[in-house]
């Protein structure tokens, strides 16, 4: 070998992209010298130099003329994306080879292929460093042996070994082959595993009709990958590790030797001290054992999740949009026996679901709790034992995901740092330094910044898109754990201050936290000159805040000024969730007891599918000022101008709307009595009928309404449709409707057109025999009932707002219609309705058995208390909910309770053994107290 081959050889070995890439980011110097070649080969100067402009002029190296010049080997450049122009040049000055390698270094990814393995710095690590070590072990690497799971990525793993060691060792795959194999191909013919392996000579057994080359030769000068590896006999074990010793082997049928230099990876499921033969394992200096799915932290789990999600939307060009509880689903579910590529399974079937439901209705494709398949649905139902570090995680996730094929999986987070305009801090400092000087005065000063503060933080959570970002990716740009604090924090002030926050403010929360403790740690100050106004303004956040702050001490050991407790006062008090329409009157529920309230607003707001009713519950042992406080919060959040409704149940209660209204100066209304029914009647009217509070306060609250209801129960709804200019558009749009409402609900409602200029007398002739529910029309006319315009009737999502309104004015006409024989039962209804509500048991069988139940403790419910018991069946058709899903809740003062009432609730306890035994359940004694609670009403 001449001298120049040495000489070059050795750059080869020494200068990998790896090194130029570490030593560009150091500044440090890359590729070899002559003085370096004087020093390693003991040859003067003038030779060193000659040798290496020779490598030069033979297109072999590239020169950098640096100072010293140095030089690397030409093949490195064709990874790093040069332009033709580029390629052609030998010689580059240090300025635009740098331009090149920044263009090249902004991809990380690009630089190691481990990267792209979910893990690579968290749960695989250490595995990472094994096999970078063993692959890049002179002079061709180490033996491995990867363990693990089926399904757990070990091929996936040996991929990205065989990938790195191309890019770090400046090889590609002509003159570095990979060959991979599956011994379990041939678990039953050894013979012929054999003859894969080390290939035979012709006539060496029967069928051998030819010389074959085996996979040993062909992965010659590269690696051959054995997957499930102990399936090879223990002969195929003793050839191959004499070929890890002697780099020689034989053809089977053939006693000549053969050489192959080849670099063994194997891999299995199996526990390798029972399965191979102490020879062969000693052959094998370098073992990874990578972790199984449920070992997996649950960060990595939503990252792997979303992953095999987005490969789907790729492979079906449409985004995907996934229900949060799909994705918490399973990220808790262990798949113990395929792990990640059981997963992966599940998920090619949810999409493959997804997309069937797409082409019959033509709608997103939307992955939905009810696709999962039934083992995971049923481990969901029971899981229980959340760790607590993952319920801080599961907390985040309220938002449905969105996985759009159009957007790199692997792009670049970086872009949610915030920049220095968004320290707030510097801003306050600056903008108080102007003010002063400026003139002001310090009441002007003091609202000049207490404005500045709110519209920061404003600017600041606008800025956050929670659609485009996650929190695996906020773990990218901010130190894990001020993310997990960040959560824990906001989970503590939602709980404080008994309300949500939503996903944006989550983000911009964090970056806030992270900015101060990125300040305290340079030693730089924290101010709020209006520290003493904040606390005034905004007593309940500001208490919250001292209690935030005291975390943060604690879990970061730092010491917080008094001063952080003003900023973070505002951030809280400036970004509750938004939960009402604007343009909405605001309804809320309040009631006695601990879920009494909760449980009818999520009724009604289910069936019309919005979240307009807020509710407060008054436990038995709550003080009644505490209670009024949170209404008065309510209201002040429902209130956007057109007033509240309170509608509540009974005593001090009542007297609530009056008094808020007279400190507050917002317009409230109360109503008493509230049931399912008035909350149901009220939403509607808020939602359809345009009326004013007073209106529906008086259509609501009218003594004759019960006696009107009972009129009218025997009578046929229907829909009137009107027009000005005779019966053409009217009957236009009684043809779509019928159209529209389909089937299902003509032998319950009729649509009659009528002319608005004789709508008088025909009212007057409709209402003998019919009860009208809903008018549509070019004109609204003089009646009390919902009005929609004719110009909605093709507008986009009319049809799905239409149907609600149907379906709920129904409902609420099934409920106050005392003649039973005549319509639905009252358990009929109850059934209807757990339907729109549970997910977890099959309504009508619980309704069924807790019919049973009732009838057991022997109510003796009359036709005058009917709301009284749609109340009881609505709330044990959600204990039975909870109880199938292993949701426990807790009843203040237990014992004192029982004793208060211990005869009726051993006789309530002895009737739900009917209701255990058939859902094979236990239920506590708290959920036995709280239907006491509900009886009591």
């Amino acid at each position: 070998m001449k001298k120049s081959e040495i000489i070059y050889e050795y750059i080869n070995n020494k200068v990998t992209l790896e090194l130029i890439l570490n030593n560009f980011k150091k500044n440090i110097s890359f590729g070899v010298d002559a003085q370096e070649i004087e020093r390693h080969f003991k040859i003067v100067r003038n030779n060193a130099s000659t040798m290496l402009n020779e490598l030069l002029k033979n297109n072999m190296l590239i020169k950098i003329n640096s100072r010293p010049v140095t030089f690397i080997p030409k093949h490195i450049v064709s990874n790093l994306n040069l332009s033709e122009e580029q390629k052609k040049n030998n010689i580059f000055s240090l300025e635009e080879f740098s331009e090149i390698l920044k263009k090249f270094v902004k991809d990380d990814n690009a630089l190691d292929p481990f990267s792209y393995l979910i893990g690579y710095k968290n749960s695989l690590s250490h595995q990472v460093e094994q096999a970078k070590t063993a692959i890049m072990y002179p002079p061709y690497g180490l033996h491995t042996l990867i363990l693990g799971e089926s399904g757990v990525g070990k091929t996936t793993f040996v991929s990205a070994i065989y990938e790195y060691a191309k890019l770090n060792k400046n090889l590609n795959s002509e003159t570095f082959p990979f060959i991979s194999f599956n011994c379990s191909d041939y678990f039953n013919a050894a013979q012929l595993l054999l003859s894969q392996l080390f290939g035979h000579a012709k006539g060496a057994f029967t069928g051998a009709d030819n010389d074959k080359l085996g996979l040993v030769e062909k992965a010659n000068n590269g690696i051959l990958f054995l997957d499930e590896v102990h399936r090879l006999p223990p002969d195929g074990q003793e050839m191959l590790f004499y070929l890890m010793d002697k780099g020689e082997f034989c053809r089977l049928g053939e006693t000549k030797t053969r050489k192959s230099n080849v670099l063994i990876i194997c891999a299995t499921t199996e526990n390798p001290n029972d399965t191979f033969l102490s020879t062969f394992l000693r052959r094998i200096p370098v073992i990874i054992g990578l972790p199984s799915y449920r070992g997996k932290n649950i960060e990595e789990k939503f990252e792997i999740i979303e992953k095999l999600f987005y490969n789907e939307a790729v492979k079906l060009n449409m985004p995907i949009k996934i229900s949060s509880k799909v994705v918490k689903s399973l990220a808790l579910y262990e798949f113990k026996v395929g792990n990640i590529g059981e997963l992966n399974s599940e998920i090619k079937l949810l999409s493959a679901k997804a997309f069937f439901e797409h082409l019959k209705s033509n709608q997103e494709l939307n992955v939905n709790f009810k696709m999962l398949s039934s083992k995971i649905k049923e481990h969901t139902l029971n899981y229980i034992n959340i760790p607590n570090k993952d319920m801080v995680f599961l907390s985040v996730f309220t938002k449905d995901i969105i996985i759009n094929p159009s957007e790199n999986f692997n792009k670049d987070y970086n872009s949610l740092s915030l920049n220095d305009n968004d320290d707030i801090y510097d801003s306050i400092n600056t903008k108080m330094e102007q003010l002063k000087f400026a003139g002001l005065s310090k009441k002007e000063i003091e609202d000049e910044i207490n404005s500045e503060l709110e519209n920061h933080f404003n600017s600041v959570i606008s800025k956050f898109n929670p659609d485009d970002i996650s929190i695996r990716n906020l773990y990218k740009v901010i130190p894990r754990d001020v993310v997990n604090v960040s959560i824990e924090l906001i989970n503590l002030a939602q709980a404080e201050l008994e309300t949500r926050f939503n996903n944006k403010f989550f983000f911009g929360f964090t970056f806030h936290i992270y900015s101060l403790i990125k300040r305290l740690r340079e030693n730089k100050s924290i101010k709020n000159p209006n520290i003493a106004i904040i606390k005034r303004q905004h007593q309940n956040e500001f208490k919250v805040a001292s209690k935030l702050v005291q975390m943060i001490s604690e879990k970061l050991a730092l010491l917080i000024p008094e001063d952080e407790k003003g900023y973070l006062a505002i951030l809280l008090a400036n970004n509750k969730i938004d939960d009402v329409t604007n343009d909405y009157i605001g309804i809320i529920l309040v009631c006695h007891g601990d879920s009494t309230a909760s449980s009818m607003a999520s009724v009604a707001n289910k069936l019309l599918g919005v979240n307009n009713i807020r509710a407060v519950n008054m436990p038995l042992d709550c003080e009644i000022e505490r209670v009024y406080q949170k209404v008065k919060l309510e209201v002040t959040a429902a209130n956007s101008g057109q007033g509240v409704l309170i509608l509540a149940d009974m005593g001090s209660l009542l007297n609530f709307g009056e008094k808020i209204m007279n400190e507050t100066g917002i317009k409230i209304k109360t109503i008493k009595n509230a049931s399912t029914l008035l909350a149901l009647d009220a939403l509607r009217s808020v939602l359809y009928k345009k009326e004013s509070l007073e209106e529906i306060y008086n259509s609501l609250n009218m003594p004759e309404i019960s006696e009107k209801s009972n009129k009218i129960c025997n009578k046929k709804k229907t829909i009137i449709t009107v027009c000005i200019t005779g019966q053409g558009a009217s009957l236009v749009a009684r043809d779509i409707l019928i159209n529209m409402i389909g089937e299902s609900y003509k032998t319950k409602v009729d649509v009659i057109a009528i002319n608005y200029n004789d709508i008088e007398n025909n009212l007057i002739n409709i209402t003998e025999d019919y009860d009208i529910i809903a008018c549509v029309g070019s004109l609204k006319p003089n009646i009390n009932v919902p009005y929609f315009p004719i110009n909605k009737l093709l507008t986009k999502g009319f049809k799905t707002e239409f149907i609600k309104f149907l379906d709920s004015s129904l409902i609420s006409s099934q409920l106050s219609d005392n003649n039973l024989e005549n319509t639905k039962s009252v358990y009929e209804i109850s059934k209807d309705m757990l339907e729109q509500y549970v997910k977890y048991i099959n309504p009508k069988l619980a309704i069924a058995i807790i019919k049973k139940f009732v009838e057991n403790i022997d109510l003796n419910y009359t036709e005058n208390n009917q709301d009284n018991l749609l109340d009881l069946l609505i709330h044990i058709g959600c204990m039975l909910e909870r109880c199938v899903h292993g949701d426990l809740i807790k009843f203040e003062n237990l014992q004192e309770f029982k004793q208060s009432n211990i005869s009726y609730f051993n006789k309530i306890k002895t009737s739900c053994h009917i209701l255990e035994k058939a859902y094979d359940i236990i239920i506590s004694d708290d959920e036995i107290c709280y239907i006491i609670k509900v009886l009591q009403k």
